[in-house]
Order: structure tokens, then sequence, then C-alpha cells
């Protein structure tokens, strides 16, 4: 039978690691295991943040050397991941897919039929192994891995080794290979077997598997615990068991039921402080304190941590008195947990500064008579070093390290052998365990009796056990694990998202992503942007932002809803307003350390789409709510429109819906990479995909139509020296004083490309006048403003369109009225005003303040008189905010125009006019401003009698709307 025989070397039974380990244990030097009269220990054990009592942690890189290499020969790359199983040392995987506990069982029952493939040559690191099978290939991938210019620089622990191969066959006809170190045995309980993984690369005929080692399992780490608790009792040390919190993440478990379980094992191991972070803190009051009296044994220690409006599941301080030394105990949590919590959890707590809770509690403790102050830390490295900097009477600092593989293992001692006569001051110790559960601590402090007959802290011994290949399971432990998660465990499900090789050869241009993807598979950010660009595309918005999300396992090969799953674990849900682009600005700039992922928006040079981001234009914006509502909420506090449900069309578009839930984040992502694969033929799903985890274009054409701020008014109108104008056919120059009540607005069609920019405006105007006539001192009803323009451009644009560089243009212009207008001094009907004119200059990119800059040359013929005329004509555009009166806005619009002399002029003609507007916007509701205007035409005629200068002023009093609807983008305001 299989179980009954050995491979190569291999043990029997695997009691014979636990005996080495128990041996091993047991000759550790005695010398320390004496103590002096008087003299106490107390050893905290800790472990630091980790995944719990159900997360495994794999990040094998050591595959990318070999896609490195193959990407350098140009050789043919495929790549796929397949579910194995394994136990120290070992693991069972097929060649050609996923194994399942059935497979399992049949192999450690052993019956199958095997062969013994003897010792394989492989590469070996504290990560994964590198095995090439058959080894006997034309290439040999091995090499070409450790000849990788990177193989001895950033792999050192990759070293040569062998390891015992045997072939099974499945009764369906299936491969099985059983892969062992030599000293390994192979476990006959399946309880002893964990879930791994195995990734498959494939270069140039030849196949490579990567057998990625299982680290932060539960396993490892009791028998680690176990150990640390055997030897403090070894040395007559009292010990407190301590874990600094859970990262939250994807486990196929609810949270409560996660908690469940991750206390039922942190109570078996002997743990009685939890330090909360991500996990603790998004389980939220209600659950936690259940969870307390379900978990009597376990104390939630966080110094900085205030609840709202509820009693607290947390203790600020504790003492813990060890026949008769009193420890005093501190927790501090991370205040960047802030960023990664939901909105509920964020409603519930106030993380506060670490050093202001640190000196209160610490004042606190030496007053309640501790002996020694310890501080438990799950805060970043860097913020662990200001605190032992920055705060005095600390004797020790309890933290961990972020790591991704197995670290090596540490001791390191301190004496204080003049510590009763030292004022409190920096801690002697910063214990740096590792996080994600690589790795055991134990903290150690001797004390010894003063002059005065109270105990002081005469040394410290801080010892650090990292978890390896080698560490053995606690068996039973991770039994009752596996009987509490599987009710509960969900599916693998479908492949969602296929394989990256698959993608490249859609998309070339994929592989020069960054460093990963050239290496062969998604990184990080590329998942990132994807994300935001389905958000921004579904969403119909300009501009997405979302934040970087917490967790990303690696993964290789087809990718299915599991995998997903734990990419896009964030309870975010989707948000979409409109933000102007001053603030949007603002949000960006704030984020120095890079937490946002963005698409539409170059942050390099503040464009959107390729066009300069305008101060006061408002970009529809997609986001979460976590970003609104939590650290950053005050950037959004100008926001517009803000809608928080949505349905999902049967396109896949979000569609703003009152009645429906808010959208998770996740589940969006998920529903619409399954609704692509279910209703997209394969081909075009794979481009699809490929193009949307590529980069955002430089530019993207757009189609726009806008209104330009509709306005209902009632103004005053007083002339000045009009007398000799009565010829003119334009309705400002005959206009008498009068008061007047009108509607303006202003409409563009525009389509917008990278060297070309096509626009059709129509321009209306119309107000109806209560006047008192010059010559006869009557009041009659009259039109005042009677206008009707129509305009199209195209702008001929450079390739740096956001600089500061002159764009050349064509415009082409009608300009009329409905009703002819009347001569107030002769009571004749003038000709109507019907112009055609052309336009040929140049403009300037919009500005900050500055929207429109453009002059040229203008040739003008009345078709009414067959004349033409030639002139230059210069319009300026200033917009700027009033900060200090809110979000009043100032807006200075200027026109001028000058004709020069011909043989044809008349009375009926101008040469010269001028028009500045001097505006202010004063916001009612949403969109509705309140306008209050200053409206000044000048002009001059272009004969002896009307050559004196006149003018029109009217002060305007309305309502403007500055949009009837969002368009999709607005570079024209």
């Amino acid at each position: 039978m299989m179980r009954n025989e050995r491979i190569g070397t291999w043990c029997i039974a695997a009691g014979i690691l636990c005996t080495t380990s128990g041996a091993a244990a047991q000759s550790a030097p005695a010398a320390g295991s004496a103590t002096a009269a008087g003299d106490h220990r107390v050893s905290l054990i800790y472990t630091g943040r980790s995944l719990g009592a159900l997360g495994v942690l794999r990040d094998p890189d050591e595959h990318e050397l070999l896609v490195e290499e193959a990407s350098r020969a140009n050789l043919p790359l495929r790549l796929a991941t397949y579910v194995c199983w394994r136990s120290p040392q070992v693991t069972i995987f097929s060649p050609t897919g996923d194994l399942t506990a059935d497979d399992l069982g049949q192999v450690v029952e052993g019956g199958l039929p095997n062969q013994n493939l003897g010792h394989r040559a492989v590469l070996r690191s504290n990560n994964a192994v590198l095995l090439q099978y058959p080894d006997a290939a034309d290439r040999d991938l091995l090499a070409l891995t450790r000849g990788n210019p990177r193989a001895s620089r950033d792999f050192p622990d990759l070293v040569s080794a062998s390891m015992a191969m045997r072939l099974l066959h499945t009764p369906d006809g299936r491969e099985i290979f059983v892969v062992a170190a030599e000293e390994a045995a192979l476990p006959a309980d399946v309880a002893a077997w964990t879930a791994g993984e195995v990734n498959r690369i494939e270069v140039g005929g030849a196949t490579l598997f990567e057998l990625p080692v299982n680290l932060s399992e539960i396993g490892p780490r009791a028998t680690l615990v176990a150990q640390a608790l055997a030897d403090a009792e070894a040395r007559a040390s009292h010990s407190l068991v301590i874990d600094l919190g859970a990262r939250d993440g994807d486990l196929g478990v609810e949270r409560v039921g996660r908690a469940r379980i991750d206390y039922t094992m942190l109570t078996r191991m002997g743990y009685t402080i939890v330090v909360p972070y991500e996990f603790e803190l998004a389980l939220g009051t209600a659950s936690l304190r259940a969870l307390q009296k379900e978990f009597p044994a376990l104390r939630f220690l966080a110094s900085n941590i205030a609840v709202k409006g509820s009693a607290s599941p947390f203790e600020r301080r504790h003492i813990a008195d060890v026949n008769g030394v009193k420890i005093g105990l501190l927790a501090l949590v991370d205040p960047e947990l802030r960023t990664l919590l939901a909105k509920a959890s964020l409603a519930e707590f106030t993380v506060e500064p670490p050093l202001e809770a640190a000196e209160r509690e610490i004042a606190a403790l030496r007053a309640a008579g501790a002996d020694a102050v310890i501080a438990l830390s799950n805060l970043h490295p860097r913020d662990n070093n200001f605190l032992a900097r920055e705060v005095a009477g600390l004797d020790a600092i309890v933290a961990d390290l972020h790591v991704r593989w197995s670290p090596e293992e540490i001791r390191t001692s301190v004496e204080l052998p003049g510590r009763p006569r030292v004022r409190p001051g920096s801690p002697a110790l910063v214990a740096r365990g590792f996080a994600n559960g690589l790795g055991v601590g134990a903290l150690e402090l001797r004390f010894r009796t003063g002059e005065d007959g109270r105990p002081f802290l005469a040394g410290l011994e801080h010892q650090l056990r990292s978890v390896t290949d080698r560490t053995p399971p606690d068996v039973p432990l991770v039994t009752e694990v596996r009987r509490l998660a599987r009710a509960a465990e969900r599916p693998r499900g479908e492949v969602l998202l296929p394989a990256f090789p698959e993608l490249v050869q859609r998309r070339p241009q994929l592989r020069d992503f960054d460093g990963t993807a050239r290496q062969g598979r998604i990184s990080k950010k590329m998942w990132e942007e994807f994300v935001a660009r389905l958000l921004r595309h579904r969403s119909a918005a300009e501009v997405a932002i979302v934040r970087k999300l917490p967790h990303f396992p690696p993964a290789i090969g087809d990718l299915h809803d599991r995998e997903l799953r734990a990419w896009l674990w964030t309870e975010d849900a989707i948000v979409a307003l409109d933000l102007s682009g001053g603030d949007l600005k603002a949000l960006l700039a704030a984020d120095t350390r890079g937490d946002l992922v963005t698409a539409g928006i170059d942050r390099r040079r503040w464009t959107v789409h390729g066009r300069r981001i305008l101060d006061q234009t408002f970009y529809r914006v997609a986001t979460t709510d976590l970003l609104i509502e939590g650290a950053r909420a005050a950037a959004f506090d100008r926001a517009r429109r803000v809608a928080r449900a949505f349905h999902v069309n049967a396109s896949g578009a979000l569609a703003r819906d009152a009645a429906a839930k808010p959208m998770p984040l996740r589940d969006f992502v998920l529903s619409e990479l399954t609704r692509m694969r279910r209703d997209v033929d394969s081909e075009r799903y794979l481009r699809t995909l490929a193009a949307m985890l590529d980069v955002d274009p430089p530019f993207e054409p757009l189609f726009t139509f806008s209104f330009d701020r509709p306005t209902v008014f009632s103004s005053f109108n007083r002339s000045v020296n009009t007398e000799r104008f009565g010829a003119v056919p334009e309705s400002r120059v005959v206009a008498p004083n009068s008061q007047v009540i009108g509607v303006t607005g202003r409409f563009a069609l525009s389509q917008d490309r990278r060297q070309l920019g096509i626009d059709t405006t129509v321009s209306a105007a119309f107000s109806r006048t209560s006047l008192t006539s010059i010559r006869t001192g009557r009041t009659s009803v009259a039109e005042t403003a009677d206008d009707f323009k129509v305009d199209f451009t195209l702008r001929r644009k450079r390739r740096a369109e956001a600089e500061w560089q002159p764009q050349p243009f064509l415009r082409a212009t009608f300009d009329s009225e409905f009703t002819q207008t009347t001569n107030p001094f002769t009571g004749t009907m003038n000709r109507r005003q019907d112009l055609m004119r052309m336009m040929s200059g140049i403009s300037l990119a919009p500005l900050q303040r500055w929207t429109t800059l453009e002059a040229g040359l203008t040739l003008e013929r009345d078709i009414a008189y067959d004349s033409v005329e030639v002139g230059v004509e210069a319009t300026a555009n200033f917009r700027r905010p009033m900060a200090r009166f809110g979000q009043v806005t100032y807006r200075w619009d200027n026109t001028f125009s000058y004709f020069l002399p011909t043989r044809t002029d008349d009375l009926s003609d101008l040469g010269m006019t001028y028009r500045t507007i001097h505006e202010l916007l004063i916001p009612l509701v949403d969109e509705l401003s309140l306008s209050v205007a200053s409206d000044i035409y000048l002009f001059r005629g272009k004969v002896a009698i009307t050559n004196k200068i006149g003018a029109s002023a009217l002060v305007r009093i309305g309502l403007t709307y500055d949009r009837l609807w969002k368009p999709r983008y607005q570079p024209f305001f």
C-alpha cells in the first residue's frame, strides 16, 4: 500500500518531525531556567497581524525569473494554476487540473498504481519549489531560471536541491504526482493535509511546475505557539499570549462565522488578549460584544479606539498581576485603518492619534502601580519608531513587520542593570514580529527586587520563531478548523478572467504595462485600474476614483470567481456625483501617498481625456461611499447630483434608481465579468477585456450637446447720445430708456477630436420692454432684444492641446433677428439684420480662469444690401470663484469688433463695437443661480454723423440655470 512505502528516504510516520522538534526544544540551553531568589519572569508570547484561522498566504514570485527569460528569448509562454494538496515538504498535484479531497483520500489510502520516478533536480526556496517534468526535455527550464541575472541578487534563498517524485494513475486515467523532500513524511491522516496551489509554466515545449509553500496557516502557527509556551514553562516564566489582530479578506465564510472559528482556535491555543485590527473593527460593536460573551477568556485591548454612542467592547488598558509583579499593557491600533473600513464601521469608531493615547495610558498605568509598561502595536513600523522616540515611560513595544515570505529566526537580549535609578524614557526594545502569521514572537521580561523592595525590569529577551515548510501542523486543531469551516465554504465558481497570456495575444502592449505584466501575470496596479476603468465606462462618467484594494493574493492562469473575490475584498459601495474641476484637483493633490486609483484622468498633466481640467467645470465622477464619507469627505462637500442607488441594465450599464439598494463595487465587477462572459462571443470577450486592462488613451473623441446658462432676466436700460443712430439695425443702439423682461441662452453641439474640433452653436435672445419715447414722452411696448445667431466653427488643434499654444480656427456665422427694428425718430421700419460672417483666427486652449481667448480677421456680408466689410474681432472670457463668499462666481465677458471703412458705408453701419459683461452668479438650488449683471455696449458708426461713441447700459437681475442636464463632458463652458 502507498502509505506503507517510502518514497526515496521519506519517513513512514508524520510523528518523526514532531518528535524531532520536541527533542530540539528539550535540548535547549538550561542556563536561563534557574532564577535567583526574588526574580520573576514574564513572557509575552505574541503573533502579529494575521489572516486568522482560515487564511493562507502564498506569494510565489520565483517563476517570474523564468517568464522574464522566456520573454527575452521570445519563446511561447502559457501559464495555469491548479488546486493541489500539501503537508510539510510534500505536494500532491495533477499536471492537468484540480485535485479534489476525494483524490487526496485515494492517494493517502494507497492502492493506486504508482511508479517511483526517483530523485529529481529542483530549485527550492523558502517560498516555493520549482520542478521540471519531464526533465529530459530539449530545453532546461531550471537552468534558464537560474540564468536570470536577478536570481542571485533578489532570490538568494533559491538553491539547487533534489526531491523524490512518484507518479500515480487514477482509475479514470489521470496522472497524479507526489513530490517530497528527503526527510519528509507522507501523513496518512487526511486532516494533516491542506489545500494548496501549483503553477504550471509552459515555455517553448517544456513544462515547469511551481509548488508554492502554504504559509501563515493556523496549524504550523499553533505548533510554534505551543513550543513557545513549553519553553517559557521550562524557564518558570509566566506567559501571556497576545494576538495583534487580523486582516479582513474573503476567506469563504461570513465575518461572524469566521470570527467564531478564529476565537475558538485562539482560546484553544491559550490566547487571552487581542488587539483589534481591520477584521475586528469590520465586525462592528454589536458583533464584538456578542462574541465577548461567547468567548469570555479573550479581552479586546485598544487604547486609541473610541466607540460612538454605545458601550465599548474594548478596554483602554490592562494590568496583569503575576506573582506580585504588575505588567501594564496598552494597545495602539493603526489609524490608517480609516481608509480601509466601510462606512458602517467608520460610523461606530473613532481612531485617536496614537501618540496622545499612549501618553494618557502610560500615565494611568504608572499611577496604578505598573512595574513595567508595554505597548502592543499594530501601527506601521515608521509610527512605532516615532512612538519609541517621542513617548516617555514605555519599557518595550511589541509590534510586527510587513513580510510576504518565510523570514529568518531572530534572538535579541537586552540587559538593564541600572534600571532602578533611570528616569522613564524611551523603550529598551521594540520587539518586531512577523505579520501575516509567518512567525511567533516571545518577549521575556526579567524582574528583580530593588532596594526598596519593589520589582524592577532588569532585562529583556526577544525570540522570534519563523514558520517554514518544515513546521508540522497541529493536526487535531486543523481538523477542528476544517470541520467548522466546511459547512460555509464557498465553491471556486466559474472562470471569469482568462489567463493573462491569452489577453496579451489580443493586445501585445499589455506585456509592457509594468514589471509584473512582463513576468506573465496581472499586476495589482493593472487590476485596480481595470476596476476603475470598468466603473467609469459603465457609469458614463468622465472620471472614476477608487481606493487601492487592500488584498491581492498572487494568481496566474484562468481566474475563477473565488480568486477574484479575494482580489475584490472591499465593502465600498458605488456613488456617482458631479464634482468641480477645482475640487477634483484638490482631492488628487492631497493624495500624496498614492492611495487613490483613477481612470479617465492624467494626474501628471491635469487633463481629463486629454483636455485641461477647468476649475469651474463640473465633471461626472464615479467613486465609492468610503471615499466621500471617510477621511476624504471634505473634498466632496460641494458635490452635486449625488446618486447612491443603482441597478444594472441588460447592457451592463449602471442606471440611477432611487428605489434600488446601494451597489457594492465587488458585486458590480463580478456581475459585469459574468455578463460579458455569458453574452459576448469568446473572441470579442477577450479583446474587450484586453482593452479594458490597458491604460486609458491619451485623448478620447467626444460628441456633446450642452446648454450655456439659459437666463430669465429683468433689466433697466439707459441710453446716452443715441439720437444720431436711428438708422442702425442693431437693437441695442436704437433702444430708448426702458425696463426689460427677457430670455437669453446659448446651445452648443460639438464634436471634439484629437486634431480637429467641430462646434455648432445657436444663440437666441428675446426681451420685451416698456419704454418711453424720446420724442413724444409716451410709453409703449417694444422688443429690445430680438436676436438669433448660428455659428459653425472648425478648430485645427495641436498635439499638445493642453499647453498654451495657438490653435487656428475657421468660423461661419449667420446673424439675424426674428422681427425688424423701428427707427424711433422717423417711425419707419429698418431692414432686417441678416449678416453672413466668415472669421479666421487663432485661439488659446482654455486656461484655469481665461476660458476663451481668441482673435481673427472677419469678412462680413450684408445680405440685404449685398455689401462686404472686412475687420477684426477678439473675444476674452474670464471666470473666477470668489471663495470668501462661498460658491459665488464672477464672470467677465468681452467682445471687440472693428470694421475698415468702405465706399458703401452709410448710417446703418457700425465701425466699432465693444461689449463687456460683469456678472455675479449666486447659487440658489443645485444649478439654479441668481444672476446680477452689468451689460455695457459701446459702439461707433462709420460715417461722420455717427462717428461719436454711443453706449447702452443694462443692469440685469435674473435666474440662470447652468445646464439642462449634465453632458458626458463639458469642455466648452
